[in-house]
């Protein structure tokens, strides 16, 4: 009879120090696992059991994988452009939950592999964010902003912004054991700086509605509680809470990262349904201000950014042999 044994654990000092997460003090996988030890370890309780399967769900056994294959079936995504944009953006939001998935999985293999799998999970996150411009700038653009010189470059901007997000992030793993702090500065202003940029449609358009008392649609209301998330998001992720409060308090469940994973679903679902909502409500309207998309401008743009990506993670794969 075929029997299975499940990884070991360990405690944090049992690891070398780049496999050690702040107020973590136990549950860590063995630092030179098989790629089989690290599938395994994702049907046994360890610190990163909760990380795999908080993306792995909702992605691919869950709400988009579902949302999208409904949406395809709905509208036309061959042969109607102004469903491209959405597509891009369906796509991205597919890949950046699977990413992160994959990367708490085989993260564990050695320190190479964990930085390799991180640099694609960060290559992922940054494409995510060009999706999100390619949506905003297609469906909940302002108004008066149609047509303007911001929306003319708002995708191409939101493409070069995906390069500094993922060669920034790629980069911040480099000095993490001699200058921790510089590395964590570094990683979140390389996500936090997209975020801005990508939002500053919804922004306007939330301030301006408080302002001038305009109709509370479901979009709007969708475009709240994403950005509501997303704030949870990012301070989850910078502050370490609550681990950092209690070590080996929340070690399996309950840390932050498995909290920042939940809520980066949950903004995600909230905004897809918010582009959605924009991209019935105001279809009319914006076919009659805008140019049918094209082809270089949504898949071109969209090709080229994921092969430039591709390539500064790869530039930083081959440096990471002369990493400290």
């Amino acid at each position: 009879m075929l029997t299975i044994k499940l990884p070991q654990i360990f405690r944090v000092h049992q690891v070398p120090r780049i496999f050690w997460e702040d107020g973590i003090m136990s549950g860590y996988r063995h630092p030179k696992s098989s790629a089989l030890d690290c599938v395994l370890s994702s049907f046994r309780m360890t610190n990163e059991t909760v990380n795999i399967w908080t993306h792995f769900l909702p992605t691919w056994w869950g709400y988009f994988v579902w949302r999208f294959l409904v949406l395809s079936s709905s509208l036309d995504f061959c042969q109607e452009p102004y469903h491209w944009p959405l597509l891009i953006y369906l796509l991205l939001v597919c890949l950046y939950p699977f990413a992160s998935s994959c990367a708490h999985t085989f993260s564990s293999m050695s320190a190479r592999a964990r930085h390799i799998c991180y640099f694609c999970d960060y290559g992922a996150l940054s494409l995510y964010s060009l999706g999100c411009a390619f949506a905003y700038g297609a469906y909940a653009m302002p108004d008066h902003w149609v047509s303007g010189v911001l929306h003319r470059y708002f995708v191409p901007a939101a493409a070069f912004n995906s390069f500094v997000c993922t060669s920034l992030s790629c980069y911040s793993r480099f000095p993490e054991l001699e200058h921790p702090r510089l590395s964590k500065v570094l990683r979140t202003a390389a996500f936090v700086y997209p975020f801005l940029y990508d939002n500053i449609p919804l922004f306007y358009r939330l301030l301006f509605c408080f302002w001038s008392n305009c109709a509370w649609n479901e979009a709007v209301a969708g475009y709240c509680y994403h950005l509501l998330f997303a704030l949870l998001t990012g301070f989850l992720f910078a502050s370490h809470l609550p681990e950092r409060l209690a070590p080996g308090r929340f070690d399996f469940i309950g840390h932050s990262h498995q909290l920042f994973h939940i809520c980066a679903v949950l903004g995600t679902h909230f905004q897809l349904e918010a582009i959605l909502c924009d991209v019935c409500s105001r279809r009319a309207w914006l076919r009659g201000r805008l140019p049918t998309p094209g082809l270089p401008g949504t898949f071109g743009t969209a090709g080229l950014a994921l092969l430039g990506n591709a390539a500064i993670i790869g530039a930083f794969t081959a440096a990471l042999p002369q990493a400290p």
